[in-house]
Order: structure tokens, then C-alpha cells, then sequence
């Protein structure tokens, strides 16, 4: 049986939020939606959808949150601080690394999750320490799919940073997206710096000085972008 061909090829963050923009169906939830640097810029998610019933979903109130609750609360309160709203679209980025029990955010987003609706995952793979309030896990795909069992996944992507116009990369199986034949050990091969012992002892040497920045001068930063689907009742979830 010949082998499969397994391409790296590239896209932008642009691209690949359009194209689940197209595919998305409101009422939109964004989790993790109070204000930060890059929430100011135009292409913010909310901006995104200026038509659409857009929810933002914060642990605590600020600018661009409509809702305040924890997304790892039992589902019932975190039912009843949105309304027992269901939502076509949504949205979870930069939030599952500083959650400290990712599955029960996961139950809960797929509980949220109307049938037939998408989920688009964003989360570090590499990736300095950043605490809001704190910073606990880093994630491969894999990861993503024990945590969303009842998700179909239908498109990955690896990107350099979570938003903007920056690079992204996609893994091709013979020329198209096939999450169940993707190798996934590809990240240690295509995305992680190695230097040899004498340059590693040179970097991690202080000398009783100021801390070596390793994100910026040693580690790339990586995310993985994935976008799920819940089947309408009915369907095969293969």
C-alpha cells in the first residue's frame, strides 16, 4: 500500500478565520471575551459578526462581556448566567491553558454547542508562562481530541500567534486536510528548536545574571487552531 503524501503548507490566521466565518451559524459564544490588546483591534471576534447575536463570556465583568461566569462551573449555573441560550458558533481562544480542569470547560462547551453548530479551539502548544490569573496546561491536537469526544473534528491549523494577518501552516494528507491520517508527531520534526549541548550550556548559563528570556531568544511559540463540529441528531460522528 503506498504511502500517504504529508505536505506542510502554508496560510494566514486571516484565511482560516474566514473560512470559519463562513461556516458560522449565530448565536455566537465567545468564551474568555474581556478586553485585551488584541480585543481592540477591528478584526476582534465581535467585529466579526456585526449582525449576528454575539455573547461575550468573561470570569469577571469588563469591556466586552455580556455574561459573567466561569466556564468550568456546573453546567447549571453556567446555564442559567446565559439564559439557557444554545449557540451556533463558538468561540475559545487563548482560554484552555489557564482553566484548571480543561475537561469539565470542555463537558460544558459541548453541552452549549447546538447540534449541527461549530467550535473553534485555540490553545498554546508552545508557549512562555502568561498567568491570568494563573497558566497551567499546553495542548497538541491529540489532547483536543479526548478532551471534545463529542466533536467531529474538520480542519487543523498551526499558527505562529492567535490572531491577526501572522503565518499559520496546515498538514496535508495527500493534498487535503484528513485529521485521522494526520501524523501528529510532525510537531517534534517540524516545530521545535534543537541546539546542540554546547549552545544549549551557553544559553541556560547566567552566570548569576538577569534571566535568559527563553520564549523570544530559545522557544518558538506555536498555537493549534482546531474547528469541531456537532452532528445534528441522526448523524454518523466518525
Amino acid at each position: 500500500m503506498p504511502q500517504p503524501k504529508v505536505d506542510i503548507v502554508s496560510t494566514t490566521t486571516f484565511k482560516e478565520v474566514e473560512r470559519m466565518r463562513a461556516l458560522a451559524k449565530p448565536p455566537v459564544l465567545q468564551i474568555g471575551s474581556k478586553e485585551s490588546i488584541v480585543d481592540r483591534s477591528p478584526r476582534r471576534w465581535r467585529n466579526l459578526f456585526p449582525a449576528a447575536d454575539f455573547v461575550g463570556l468573561d470570569i469577571e465583568a469588563g469591556p466586552n462581556v455580556d455574561r459573567v461566569a466561569d466556564i468550568c462551573a456546573d453546567f447549571d449555573t453556567l446555564d442559567a448566567a446565559l439564559g439557557g441560550q444554545r449557540f451556533g458558533f463558538i468561540i475559545c481562544q487563548h482560554v484552555l491553558e489557564h482553566v484548571r480542569k480543561p475537561w469539565l470547560a470542555a463537558r460544558n462547551i459541548q453541552r452549549l454547542l447546538r447540534p449541527g453548530g461549530h467550535c473553534y479551539i485555540g490553545v498554546p502548544w508552545v508557549q512562555a508562562f502568561h498567568g491570568f490569573p494563573s497558566d497551567y496546561w499546553r495542548f497538541s491536537f491529540p489532547a483536543l481530541l479526548e478532551l471534545f469526544e463529542e466533536l467531529q473534528f474538520v480542519d487543523m491549523y498551526y499558527s505562529a500567534s492567535g490572531t491577526g494577518f501572522d503565518a499559520a501552516y496546515k498538514v496535508l494528507i495527500d493534498d487535503r486536510v484528513d485529521l485521522a491520517r494526520t501524523p501528529f508527531d510532525i510537531e517534534a520534526h517540524f516545530f521545535q528548536l534543537e541546539f546542540d549541548e554546547r549552545r544549549n550550556l551557553t544559553l541556560a548559563d547566567f552566570h548569576g545574571g538577569k534571566k535568559l528570556l527563553v520564549a523570544t531568544g530559545y522557544m518558538p511559540v506555536l498555537f493549534v487552531n482546531a474547528l469541531g463540529h456537532k452532528a445534528l441528531p441522526g448523524q454518523n460522528h466518525a
